[in-house]
């Protein structure tokens, strides 16, 4: 009894010093900022990536802005500019390497964090404000997109940005022209950050028309949302371009999320996969009954873009599980509701460090038991960037660079070229990095004669694969290569790869 009363003592201090001071939130950012720089430069770039670089410029000699829009208007009709336009300037500032262009998700992704304990913070309780903080921070599948090159920690946040300028505009009854203008911009930074920003906007508006009074400064609020989508409008005839793309079979062959699968999938990834937590999305349905005005607007802009969603994906079919990133800005509007329901249980200060505590412990699980290269497939794969780095000095035109991958596809083409072109411009050697998933398509006798006539006309041959990925290929690649080659040597100094070199007749 004596320890649970100390533990207690304890859990209500640690509590007060979280939810009364910012020390604690700002250690929990520097902390996710320390965790997501360690590792800029542990993965090659994605295919997307490479398009994200090559929209803003990066991969010519001399760029501008209109370069730019003319990419996107011929090539990426289904994206809208405002990440690429971000990327172009940070690009100009930091240089076009990989690791310099992921910070800039980084240091979005950290914005959504001070954005998301800010605005639970003023709409909901302290305990909201730093609560969510943590539980964004430690959200496995959001984790994942500060390190890609691509928009999505950028549409969280300025969605956030947006929900909070408009609550404190309808709840806070800001009036003064300089929020009107701030509201105007957030609407028009948002619109312009994904092509789903559509879904959450959507969702805003009906929340606005149906649920706020119908004021003076209902009025302005409404003028400058309108606004803002007025401006939009220019973007919407490129966009139809892209959807109508999409519809006719871009993205190939997918198993389509169905609508319960939609939802489902929503619900997991925004919740560490724990089916438990949707007991505490249950008790936020409560503080809508006692007419809680920021609890209604999450649960009317989370239930309206979750039918768009649903909409779009039956009318499109363009996203499956590996494009579940497209639902990420509906997250934290479930773990503001989440927040919602754990401030019903505050009296019990105990049991909702208990339930922070197992949030984290599910997040660290989920990634382990599900694994990034599911949602990221470059997260596994041989590092193909440290690879060329490694051997720079030793490759030789006529070399053959050959391996294998259960992650990113080497042979996957955007229009703009492939990763494998991105590392090895100059075409000197020759790379072959099968997937997986085709090897496994064959049997052992298939793979070991492809890889006998692949092998066949190289006199220099370099093996590079992952030591947690030699299972069944790595002697049947071994096997193929001591018909005619000798291995002069193994290099293992690069984490988790192993580098093998194979000449014929014999090591010099």
């Amino acid at each position: 009894m004596a320890i649970l009363q100390t533990l207690q003592l304890l859990v209500e201090y640690c509590h007060a010093r979280a939810t009364r001071s910012w020390a604690p939130a700002m250690l929990v950012i520097l902390v996710t900022f320390a965790l997501a720089t360690r590792l800029l430069d542990d993965y090659p770039i994605l295919p997307d990536g490479l398009r994200s670089i090559a929209t803003a410029g990066g991969l010519e000699a001399e760029s501008d802005l209109r370069s730019v829009f003319e990419k996107l208007t011929d090539v990426s009709q289904q994206h809208v500019p405002g990440y690429f336009l971000a990327l172009f300037v940070w690009g100009k500032i930091a240089g076009w390497e990989p690791l310099l262009l992921r910070t800039l998700s980084v240091f979005f992704g950290i914005l959504s964090l001070a954005l998301i304990f800010r605005l639970g913070r003023d709409f909901l309780s302290r305990e909201a404000g730093f609560f969510s903080l943590v539980m964004l921070a430690s959200l496995s599948f959001y984790n994942l997109w500060y390190l890609p090159v691509r928009m999505y920690t950028l549409f969280v946040a300025s969605g956030l940005w947006l929900l909070w300028i408009y609550l404190r505009a309808v709840i806070h009854n800001k009036t003064s022209p300089g929020h009107y203008a701030l509201l105007f911009l957030a609407c028009l930074l948002f619109l312009y950050s994904q092509i789903f920003s559509l879904a959450l906007g959507l969702g805003l508006a009906v929340y606005h028309l149906f649920f706020v009074e119908k004021t003076r400064h209902w009025l302005f609020v409404a003028a400058a949302g309108a606004l803002a989508s007025l401006l939009f409008l220019p973007w919407v005839s490129t966009l139809l371009t892209g959807t109508a793309e999409i519809i006719g079979g871009e993205f190939g062959d997918i198993r389509v999320l169905s609508p319960v699968e939609t939802v489902i999938t929503i619900l997991s990834l925004s919740m560490n996969a724990s089916i438990l937590f949707l007991g505490l999305l249950a008790l936020s349905v409560r503080q809508v009954l006692n007419k809680d005005r920021a609890s209604l607007a999450l649960w009317t802009i989370l239930i309206v873009a979750t039918a768009f969603y649903v909409a779009v994906n039956r009318a499109t079919g363009a996203i499956d599980l590996h494009r579940s990133r497209y639902f990420v800005a509906l997250f934290p509007l479930i773990i503001l509701l989440l927040n919602v329901g754990l401030a019903g249980l505050s009296r019990w200060k105990l049991l909702s460090a208990g339930i922070l505590l197992f949030w984290i412990a599910s997040g660290l699980l989920y990634q382990r038991r599900v694994g990034a290269d599911i949602f990221v497939r470059s997260y596994n794969t041989i590092p193909i960037h440290l690879v060329e780095r490694h051997l720079r000095a030793d490759l030789q035109p006529g070399d053959l660079l050959a391996g294998w991958s259960g992650g990113l596809s080497f042979a996957y083409r955007t229009p703009y070229g492939g990763v494998i072109d991105y590392y090895f411009p100059d075409d000197a050697i020759d790379i072959d990095i099968q997937h997986t998933y085709v090897l496994q398509q064959l049997d052992d006798e298939e793979i070991s004669a492809t890889l006998a006539e692949r092998f066949a006309g190289y006199r220099r041959i370099w093996l590079a694969y992952e030591l947690d990925n030699t299972a069944r290929f790595h002697k049947l690649y071994q096997d193929a290569l001591a018909l005619a080659h000798a291995r002069c040597f193994r290099d293992r100094t690069l984490t988790n790869v192993a580098i093998e070199l194979y000449q014929r007749p014999g090591c010099d």
